[in-house]
């Protein structure tokens, strides 16, 4: 299974699309976290048909700061957890039945 994690710094923009595009197809990863995309779950509904990654979970951003967005392949078994506007935490069952969790998650540069 490949994951890939991704903090964007926002995903308004044709460039930053079609950097993450282009990603998406080199490397065909199974789940994808963004963080930081300054989206809401209304803008970003649209890429998950675009990436092939048709599953996803979105936390809205917060003004212009935050956003997170999971998104996974048919066939990948994710269940969420819990969510906030730092983190999406899930379970992953593989085929076998075995279970990891999975933890994307965005820290905010303070030292504070």
């Amino acid at each position: 299974m490949k994951i890939i994690a991704w903090n964007f710094r926002g995903l308004g923009n044709g460039r930053a699309v079609r950097s993450l595009l282009k990603m998406q197809k080199a490397e065909e990863p199974d789940i994808l976290f963004l963080s930081e995309t300054k989206l809401d779950c209304n803008r970003i509904k649209g890429l998950r048909w675009q990436l092939g990654l048709t599953n996803m979970m979105v936390k809205d951003c917060e003004g212009q700061s935050g956003g997170l967005a999971i998104f996974w392949r048919t066939g990948v078994n994710f269940h969420s957890r819990t969510t906030s506007r730092l983190y999406i935490d899930g379970d992953i069952v593989e085929e076998d039945g075995f279970i990891w969790r999975l933890t994307g998650f965005y820290g905010e540069p303070r030292t504070d």
